[in-house]
């Protein structure tokens, strides 16, 4: 199982943020918590040793996904505000019972090195996170592209309810990543790579 520390930083951490947000806190407290969301994404292929910052965030269980996918798309038709996403990023989405913690996903959206890498070399990447001033984890993975399926629908509209464009955007030229979550070491100055997955 995931140890239940990383659980805390990158999911229940975020959430507490999410709620500080909606209550009108935009404190630096809120900024320094989005680097829960904006990880860096290590690769090495056909583009060379390569690490790109890339929003990141736990998939709902296979069991849940169809249901939460209706539930996106209803979302998408509606007019949007930052505090209606943030509620349904709440009660919908940031869900503890229905997240699969094994899995992250993240969207491509530059599609240059890491999808070069990732395209052309072996499907793995490490995620890494730091939150100042001493928080790491570094998160291997193996990798899946998905394009035109559930996981990269999931995806794009997760991105698109809480961004969302003032154009809609074509999710043709966005493939979603899934990273299957290997090992985990907590590289935190008072732990410097201890494995904890």
């Amino acid at each position: 199982m995931i140890p239940e520390e990383f659980i805390n930083y990158a999911f229940d951490e975020r959430v507490k943020m999410i709620r500080k947000m909606l209550s009108g806190n935009m404190s630096d407290e809120i900024l320094i918590g989005f680097t829960r969301h904006n990880a860096a994404i290590i690769t090495c292929g056909q583009a060379g040793i390569n690490g790109s910052i890339k929003g990141v965030g736990f998939i709902h269980k296979d069991k849940y996904i169809q249901e939460t996918l209706e539930k996106m798309r209803e979302e998408l038709k509606s007019e949007y505000s930052m505090f209606r996403a943030g509620k349904f990023l709440l009660e919908e989405i940031y869900v503890r019972n229905k997240i699969d913690f094994e899995k992250i996903i993240s969207l491509e959206l530059a599609r240059k090195h890491t999808w070069h890498n990732l395209m052309s070399g072996e499907k793995r990447a490490t995620i890494l996170f730091f939150t100042p001033p001493s928080k790491s984890y570094e998160v291997r993975c193996d990798v899946e592209i998905h394009i035109d399926d559930d996981v990269w629908e999931y995806a794009n509209s997760l991105h698109d309810i809480f961004h969302r464009p003032e154009k809609p955007r074509d999710w043709k030229r966005t493939p979603a990543y899934l990273f299957k979550i290997r090992e985990i070491y907590d590289n935190s100055e008072d732990r410097m790579g201890v494995r904890i997955y």
